[in-house]
């Protein structure tokens, strides 16, 4: 190949390779990001897919420049070196960049773990399994998210390994466990809920809900008021009861953003008025607006202007004292400090408006989710409603699979394609399971609760 011909495709594979690490992060960024709908991922998702397939089809080339990204690269140009080399099944390469990974890079160990998740091939399943029962350390997190994520049967593996203490992964092995793990698991995941790592503590909680464990309600309740992953764990598996003791957190320095989605999960009527006072409160007003599409399906939404900083020195003495007297946002050219974000509404009134004009379709008494009374349809369209932000999306599977043993392997993070094709199948045990529960009322691993 001539050396112009050959300079110019290797600049043409780092271009694919820059574009599609660009793409890999900009996709986790909107994820999280409130005014990206979940279904719109799969833009980015496809324009992603043309990177990769170019990599893939690519001459020798190609696969030098991937070894390169995944040698020297940043996290999402390792995690496209990854897939390529998952997808053209070239497991040399793939284990030598697992062997040389950093496990304090979080950015790193999380891109490496969703390119494996996602692609490992199925012939390297006993592979990655001894490699996790190995004492590589520094793998732990990441091979316990794939066995987790994969659902492959290694409740023993993540067991023992558990027990082994691990300096990392200890949380991504109680994720795994509350995914593929038993009963067998309880006293180990129980053992968790005194560590000192929140995140521990938290995927612990949740796992020992899906397993079937109601006592952590109880421990939940009673650190509530301090601990941010007790009001998490109630959001999902609490009763009546959680909400009475949330509400009353609301009044105190406890308040925070945790405490008032959960009250969005539990879907009581006795909350909506606490979270409408909440709207404008600049800590968790957002999540009180969430919290209340998240009960009443009211669909409002609207643009919120949120100001920037701004270095008072900097203002005339008539835009000071006007900012100090009464808090009027300074401009600059005619525009304010800030921008207009899309996300729920927080108009008191307009959420006031809203209530009046509706509540002869609630009644007290009944949980509700998106407007319907409280039950598997109502959280399989949460779980489908483009608006539904990540926090909630998440919660509401935790929630199918804790009240209602729901099976179906579903995960909030899947590309929108395979999202699409488990909530089909959501939608269908949804529908089966309407029919052998009660709508509106309080379930806990398939059996009612008052």
């Amino acid at each position: 190949m001539p050396t112009s011909t050959r300079q110019f495709n290797i600049e043409l594979y780092r271009e694919h390779l820059d574009e599609a690490s660009f793409l890999f992060q900009q996709r986790l960024a909107y994820l999280h990001d409130p005014e990206v709908n979940w279904p719109d991922l799969a833009n980015w998702e496809a324009r992603f897919e043309t990177h990769i397939d170019a990599l893939v089809v690519g001459d020798d080339l190609a696969l030098d420049v991937c070894r390169r990204g995944a040698a020297e690269g940043d996290a999402g140009e390792k995690h496209a070196a990854l897939l390529v080399f998952c997808r053209q099944r070239s497991k040399d390469e793939a284990f030598a960049m697992l062997e040389a990974l950093d496990p304090g890079d979080e950015a790193i160990v999380r891109a490496v773990s969703h390119a494996l998740r996602s692609e490992g091939p199925a012939g390297w399943r006993d592979d990655l399994v001894k490699m996790f029962e190995s004492d590589r350390a520094h793998l732990t997190h990441v091979l316990a998210h794939v066995i987790g994520y994969r659902r492959l049967s290694c409740e023993e593996q993540l067991l023992h390994k558990l027990a082994a203490k691990p300096q990392f992964g200890t949380a991504e092995i109680a994720w795994a466990l509350g995914r593929v793990g038993t009963r067998k698991s309880i006293p180990a995941l129980w053992m968790l809920l005194d560590s000192d790592h929140e995140p521990t503590i938290d995927a612990a909680a949740i796992a020992l809900l899906r397993l079937g464990d109601e006592r952590v309600v109880e421990r939940a309740m009673q650190e509530a008021p301090d601990r941010a992953w007790a009001r998490r764990a109630l959001g999902v598996g609490g009763g009546p009861k959680a909400v009475r003791l949330l509400l009353d957190i609301l009044k105190t320095d406890a308040l925070d953003a945790n405490g008032v989605l959960a009250l969005g999960m539990l879907g009581d009527l006795a909350a909506v008025i606490p979270l409408v006072d909440l709207l404008e409160d600049d800590t968790v007003g957002a999540s009180a607006a969430v919290a209340l599409n998240t009960i009443t399906g009211a669909g409002r939404y609207g643009r919120t202007f949120v100001p920037d900083t701004f270095d008072a020195d900097e203002l005339s003495d008539e835009e000071r004292e006007a900012y100090e007297r009464d808090g009027t946002v300074p401009t600059r050219q005619g525009e304010p400090y800030g921008n207009w974000e899309r996300g729920p509404a927080r108009d008191q009134a307009g959420w006031r408006k809203w209530l009046d004009e509706n509540k002869q379709n609630f009644r007290r008494g009944y949980r509700w989710r998106m407007g319907r009374l409280y039950g598997p349809s109502a959280l399989y369209e949460c779980l489908c409603c483009s608006t539904s932000p990540y926090a909630i999306r998440a919660a509401s599977y935790e929630e199918l699979v804790v009240r209602y043993a729901m099976d179906v392997p579903f995960e909030v993070e899947l590309p929108v394609k395979h999202q699409s094709r488990f909530l089909q199948q959501i939608a269908q045990w949804g529908a089966a399971k309407d029919a052998q529960s009660t709508p509106g009322h309080w379930y806990f691993a398939t059996q009612r609760r008052s």
